[in-house]
């Protein structure tokens, strides 16, 4: 078998995981990864990376959420919770500041249904800095 055909299957595989991690309940997804990273901790940590999802969000405790949420403007905080049930809206505001929780509430009281796109960018922003504090080892994904 070729190298890139090996790879391509690696690949393949790799991708496989991410989509499994991405629909696996949190402590199912945390127990596989950790077995991963007994033996790679490096594919471990990419694992973790490409599967966290902006639904990931909610399963991390209030702390890690804020700690993503606090570096992030109230505009973006309210386009990403739009589109999502009000209890999970809860969550998140209640774990920042309650000015910036006001002020993202404000926005969230217009009509967002025609910022599609805005929101789908609001919300892969808040990924990007979570898997950036991540990285800095400031919370754990």
């Amino acid at each position: 078998m070729s190298q890139s055909s090996e790879q391509g299957i690696f690949l393949n595989g790799r991708q496989q995981i991410i989509e499994m991690l991405q629909f696996m309940n949190e402590g199912d997804k945390r127990k596989l990864l950790n077995n991963i990273q007994k033996r790679n901790a490096v594919m471990a940590r990419e694992l973790s990376e490409q599967s966290f999802s902006f639904k990931s969000l909610f399963g991390l405790d209030r702390e890690q959420l804020s700690k993503i949420l606090s570096r992030l403007n109230p505009a973006i905080i309210a386009l990403a919770l739009y589109p999502l049930e009000i209890s999970l809206q809860r969550k998140a505001l209640s774990s920042i500041e309650r000015h910036k929780a006001e002020e993202a509430f404000e926005i969230m009281n217009h009509d967002l249904s025609g910022k599609r796109q805005e929101i789908k960018r609001a919300q892969e922003k808040i990924i990007q800095v979570a898997i950036q504090l991540s990285r800095q080892k400031y919370i754990s994904i």
